[in-house]
């Protein structure tokens, strides 16, 4: 890790390969072992800014991580209604 400069106000984590060195702020650097991995794609960045504040993140990243789960659990539930369609009797659910 390359040393801090006095004048820094965010601690950053260095990464090095051969003789480039990037800095990434310590709040975005990716956690030991995580299951991630690394995809290159194009976005519309209008769309990754409505996004981001649709969904309240502040990076790239998040927002399309949440993007995918959000996804993932919608596909969920419209399966569950396509399996479930007919099958309830009216009235049989309560209100919270």
């Amino acid at each position: 890790m390359l040393p801090r400069s006095p004048l820094a106000r965010v601690d950053v984590t260095t990464y090095a390969h051969g003789d480039v060195r990037v800095c990434l702020p310590v709040e975005e650097a990716m956690p030991a072992g995580s299951n991630l991995k690394r995809r290159s794609f194009f976005v519309d960045p209008r769309r990754l800014r409505e996004a981001k504040k649709v969904l309240g993140v502040q990076t790239d990243a998040e927002v399309i991580r949440l993007s995918v789960d959000r996804v993932i659990e919608m596909e969920k539930f419209w399966r569950f209604m396509d399996r479930t369609r007919g099958s309830l009797e009216p009235g049989s659910v309560g209100e919270p």
